[in-house]
């Protein structure tokens, strides 16, 4: 089971690559997704607005799965063996979509830095310094 935050990770990681979230006819895909080591307050306004309205309403765009069908039992979230980004598996049975990255023109990009979730950048450092403190 992937839960909300694998969910909101994967989320992130797709907006960085330039996709969209959809809910009926409409997308939105916020400007700014993290900043200094957190999630922008675009970003968490947005997850918080879809959260409150329900997850199962929304997709990432070129997905068919709802974020609400990515919470349940059925689905986890793993890397795409093509591009490493977070793609839904489905546990039991059969995935109907492919990665979304396949819509994007010239993805994957290893000339790019790799969208990624958020970095606690003071903690990285400080396992660093304990490392070489040893």
């Amino acid at each position: 089971m992937a839960s909300r935050e694998a969910v909101r990770q994967y989320l992130a990681c797709w907006f960085q690559a330039g996709k969209s979230v959809v809910y009926g006819q409409e997308t939105w895909r916020p400007q700014r997704v993290t900043q200094v080591g957190q999630y922008s307050p675009e970003f968490i306004s947005l997850w918080q607005e879809m959260v409150q309205r329900g997850l199962h309403y929304y997709s990432l765009a070129g997905t068919d799965v709802s974020l609400g069908q990515l919470c349940s039992d059925d689905w986890e979230i793993m890397a795409c063996s093509r591009c490493t980004m977070p793609i839904p598996i489905k546990i039991a049975g059969m995935t109907t979509g492919s990665c979304p990255c396949a819509d994007l023109a010239l993805w994957p990009n290893p000339n790019l830095p790799l969208p990624h979730g958020v970095v606690d950048s003071q903690a990285h450092l400080a396992q660093v310094q304990a490392r070489l403190q040893q």
